[in-house]
């Protein structure tokens, strides 16, 4: 870390996202908790019902559910003894804007360097976005639980959640695939203090 105030403010802002994280959280469960308690015959009981799925779906959505947990519990390990939620955590990127991380990452992905003073913060924000592979193992890992227990139920809402959960995560895969080669040639062509870059997790 370059400085105390530095820290300071890493702190300050990976506090503040929990805190935003947590009340996101905690503001989805009681808005669905009030809707669930005040809207009466509003929706459908219909949705939350449990089908009729055959023995051997029925099998196959415990295995894929019991899969998608093992994925979850794999992916968390190697995220840790990577390294990489450790960098993450202690991560400069904390002490700027969401705005300015962005940037950042345009700026990566172009292979720009339109200053000389960003260039740490660019090989920083490149290292992340090559970390950012680790967490595929994790999205897997979700989406396949999803999968398991829709196939378990086969209620609607099932239906409805992993459709939405599939293409958010497919997105989300997308994006750091297609971001993590350009972070690694960035760093190939740009590298620096290996204490800035490092780990990435990438192994």
């Amino acid at each position: 870390m370059d400085s105390d105030p530095e820290r300071r403010e890493i702190q300050r802002k990976r506090r503040r996202f929990r805190l935003l994280l947590v009340g996101t959280v905690l503001a989805f469960a009681l808005v669905s908790l009030l809707v669930g308690l005040t809207a009466g015959g509003a929706f459908p009981g219909s949705w939350l019902e449990r089908g009729d799925p055959p023995g051997w779906m029925e099998v196959t959505g415990g295995v894929l559910a019991v899969l998608g947990l093992v994925l979850e519990i794999v992916g968390l390990v190697g995220l840790v003894r990577s390294g990489s939620y450790r960098a993450d955590r202690e991560s400069r990127l904390w002490a700027v804007s969401f705005r300015r991380r962005r940037e950042l990452a345009r700026a990566v992905r172009r292979g720009a360097v339109d200053s000389p003073d960003d260039l740490p913060w660019l090989r920083t924000a490149a290292a992340q976005m090559v970390r950012n592979r680790r967490q595929i193992p994790i999205i897997g890992g979700l989406v396949t639980l999803n999968l398991g227990q829709l196939l378990l139920s086969l209620a609607p809402m099932w239906f409805l959640l992993f459709g939405f959960t599939t293409v958010m995560f497919a997105f989300a895969c997308w994006q750091i695939l297609r971001d993590a080669p350009r972070a690694e040639a960035f760093l190939r062509e740009h590298p620096g203090d290996p204490a800035v870059t490092a780990p990435t997790g990438s192994r």
